[in-house]
């Protein structure tokens, strides 16, 4: 078995990955309280994300970069491209979904937890 391991440059807050037209961006994202989050999409490399993961919060960004700086690694074990001068395109799908780090699943929906607290215009 070999690991691998993204050693790129640091401090490091996003990454972009890409496959066959696949896409994977990984955010480290603030989530409250001096806390750290892993916010991590996929999907098309010129569409939408269909595909996430939330990890965290650890209470230092250096921790939360040593996560995603692993899962970088895991996922050029199955054949991803790291591509650190790529710009990130799903930022905002990424802080939304940070906001709910840390936030039990049962917990009440209202105006700090509520992930889609903006309506569409109908």
């Amino acid at each position: 078995m070999k690991l691998h391991y993204f050693h790129g440059r640091s401090p490091l807050r996003d990454l972009v990955m890409v496959k066959e037209g696949q896409r994977i961006e990984l955010h480290i994202k603030p989530v409250g309280d001096d806390r750290w989050g892993l916010v991590a999409l996929s999907g098309p490399d010129q569409g939408r994300p269909d595909g996430q993961f939330c990890r965290g919060p650890w209470p230092t960004q250096t921790r939360a970069e040593s996560v995603l700086r692993s899962v970088a690694g895991t996922m050029m074990g199955k054949g991803y491209e790291p591509k650190p001068g790529d710009y990130v395109v799903w930022s905002v799908a990424a802080q939304r979904l940070a906001r709910t780090i840390g936030i039990p699943e049962d917990a009440p929906a209202g105006p700090k937890t509520d992930p889609d607290q903006f309506k569409p215009l109908t």
